[in-house]
């Protein structure tokens, strides 16, 4: 029996890193999961023009604590663009993965869990510093559907609905990393969750390719006040708001959300 979600698996991969490619692709290969690539934005390739069609400088200068790189641009773009899709495409539900993973057995069975669960905007499947979110529902099978205060970092992996890639589209431009955007889930009134115990890792084997197009550092262009400005609209979010609530997501009958899907 095939373990295929109904969902497309969406996998972001520069066309530089093929060892990246082949690792994903074996072990989804492996669980009996396959991916449809698609080619990243290498960010050091774009135009001045390119970049100022999708980068806020003004909004950058007053919402962030520095500048975006160009990897940290190209790897919005690349993201942007699948949720672009979707909305094109009008397609309910897509599993974004980056390519530097490592997969656990179960996660054919997470990608499945997924699909039967309604009313929310993102889940993610990964989180690089393994937090254990605030309010928690039991959804079966051992997971835990978690919110958070504060949106774990990275964006390896994630499932996104189509409601969710609409509020991600919103904004015209973007002035921040993708992932740090995702903490500022107010500003969109997106809802952010995970599921715990999580089956998908960022693989440590790889360098960050966005640090290698930064020489390895990205912490130039701020300041002092810049840097105490972000960190305090940072923390008012922390403060007053959780990424969504738990009691409103519903886990749909698997004989239902099977019917639904064809």
């Amino acid at each position: 029996m095939s373990t295929e979600p109904q969902a497309p698996i969406w996998l972001i991969n520069l066309d530089s890193n093929p060892e990246r490619y082949q690792s994903a692709t074996a072990q989804l290969a492996k669980l009996g999961l396959t991916a449809e690539r698609f080619s990243a934005v290498y960010g050091k390739n774009l135009s001045a023009a390119d970049v100022a069609a999708c980068y806020d400088v003004a909004l950058n200068q007053q919402k962030f604590r520095r500048p975006l790189s160009p990897g940290e641009i190209g790897c919005y773009l690349s993201h942007r663009t699948l949720w672009q899709r979707m909305a094109d495409e009008n397609i309910e539900l897509a599993f974004i993965l980056e390519d530097d993973i490592d997969l656990e057995p179960e996660f054919p069975a997470l990608l499945k869990k997924i699909s039967q669960l309604r009313n929310w905007d993102m889940i993610k499947l990964a989180d690089d510093r393994a937090g254990e979110g605030e309010d928690k529902l039991d959804i079966g099978d051992g997971y835990q559907l978690v919110n958070f205060a504060k949106v774990p970092n990275c964006t390896t992996g994630y499932a996104l609905t189509l409601s969710g890639a609409k509020k991600l589209l919103s904004r015209p431009k973007f002035f921040r990393p993708v992932d740090v955007d995702l903490q500022f889930y107010p500003e969109l009134n997106l809802s952010v969750y995970s599921i715990l115990p999580y089956r998908l890792w960022s693989a440590s084997r790889f360098d960050s390719e966005i640090d290698k197009m930064s020489g390895g550092s990205r912490k130039g262009g701020t300041s002092f006040f810049r840097n105490l400005k972000y960190r305090w609209q940072l923390a008012q979010i922390r403060k007053h708001h959780k990424s969504g609530d738990v009691q409103q997501v519903r886990l749909q009958p698997e004989q239902e959300a099977d019917h639904g899907a064809a």
